[in-house]
């Protein structure tokens, strides 16, 4: 996917604040119309686009900086019919190319910053897209699945017709769909689920749900299945995670509703399941990004403050512990041998670094350029800080290998 190319003769210093906001939503508009379904003429999607440009202008700039703005932007593009596959992903590459550019010229936060700012609010932004679109695919999936099965109630009346009807809706379905009995027995699943578990049919058929147990269900989970089974409640939704035959983890957005009979018994349970497991790595990979650096691998000052905020939060008696560094002469090195030849130094420093933080609680961060940081949440006193110094500058002052060789 390419983001289209910024206009020639770069941004205009000239240009007032709305003027560089404008040119970002004819960037934003351009990549995305020709995979949006509107009716809309381009130039009145553009206008539609602008308080959504508006909004992440302002969030990037907010003080104190928080990303719901840019959720809400990400729902509102699934709100403006933007479902297309490729349109957020469009989407994120504008924000990523061009928000700073042009929505951060006149700000006082420093450059690095900014880009961080920007990571988050790419994330958000997948985020709320990525939650919209769920509600209005299971809203509608959802819809289709109770018609088909209220349908199939009816067979006795009309059995061929309303089992036509319903394996139309059932197996064709764009989500998982598992029946089961009150006892947790499978009595039948959709391809689309079965794929989702790979490709095996008679495996999940012949199992009971009480066996698909995950180490990460929390056990409000299975609270909640016992209710509904009960006849307690009609229905819950969950994050819940199961593994797959080869041993693979599948993350699912799982919405279990109870079928009642005739008679309003509890007759039937309807699981309803959205593969997220792609969707969960995109997110794990934006915040590790958007929370780490670059260059070395290392925590950024982003996670670094979060880490610092929780340890200086209110009503926490824990003590920590900072140590800061930077390198001497670290501008002779970047003039007299090159930018690639300091950035190696950055490197092998970030390495012996790291080896130094093998504590619990211990955490290691560039804050920028030759500027490093130690924190440890879990000191019992001095002496433990002290202890983590001195580690970290034995590290430092060994000689490497190639130096020794020399």
């Amino acid at each position: 996917m390419k983001v289209p190319s910024q206009p020639s003769g770069g941004v205009a210093e000239a240009d007032g604040p709305e003027d560089r906001l404008r040119r970002f939503v004819t960037i934003w508009s351009r990549a995305i119309f020709p995979v949006t379904a509107t009716s809309l003429t381009r130039a009145e999607f553009e206008v539609h686009l602008l308080p959504l440009a508006r909004t992440l202008n302002e969030a990037l700039h907010a003080r104190p900086f928080d990303t719901a703005p840019a959720q809400r932007t990400g729902a509102a593009l699934v709100a403006a019919h933007c479902t297309d596959p490729d349109a957020l992903g469009r989407s994120l590459g504008v924000v990523d190319s061009y928000l700073v550019l042009y929505c951060g010229t006149e700000s006082d936060l420093p450059a690095e910053e900014l880009r961080a700012r920007c990571a988050r609010l790419q994330h958000a932004m997948a985020t709320g897209y990525a939650q919209a679109l769920r509600e209005r695919t299971r809203a509608e999936q959802e819809a289709i699945a109770r018609s088909a099965l209220s349908a199939r109630s009816a067979a006795e009346i009309a059995l061929h017709a309303t089992e036509s009807r319903f394996r139309a809706v059932f197996d064709g379905a764009a989500i998982g769909i598992g029946i089961a009995d009150l006892d947790g027995n499978v009595l039948e699943v959709n391809e689309t689920l079965t794929r989702m578990f790979g490709g095996m049919e008679g495996p999940l058929r012949s199992r009971n749900v009480s066996e698909w147990v995950h180490p990460e269900d929390g056990p409000h989970v299975w609270k909640l299945y016992d209710e509904l089974v009960r006849g307690d409640r009609e229905h819950y939704r969950v994050e819940k995670p199961y593994y797959r035959g080869d041993g693979t983890v599948l993350w699912t957005n799982l919405t279990v509703s109870l079928l009642r009979d005739a008679e309003g018994n509890p007759q039937y349970q309807l699981a309803l399941m959205e593969d997220t497991t792609e969707r969960r790595l995109l997110h794990l990979r934006l915040r590790y990004e958007a929370t780490h650096d670059a260059l070395t691998g290392l925590p950024n000052r982003t996670l670094f403050f979060e880490r610092l905020e929780k340890a200086l939060a209110p009503g926490d008696n824990a003590r920590f512990g900072l140590c800061y560094l930077d390198l001497d002469g670290f501008k002779v090195i970047n003039d007299s041998l090159g930018h690639s030849t300091g950035d190696r130094l950055l490197v092998e420093v970030a390495d012996r670094l790291q080896s130094c933080v093998t504590g619990a609680g211990e955490m290691v961060a560039r804050l920028g350029g030759d500027e490093f940081v130690a924190l440890t949440t879990g000191a019992a006193g001095e002496q433990d800080v002290t202890e983590l110094a001195d580690r970290i500058l034995a590290a430092l002052a060994t000689p490497s290998a190639s130096t020794a060789a020399n």
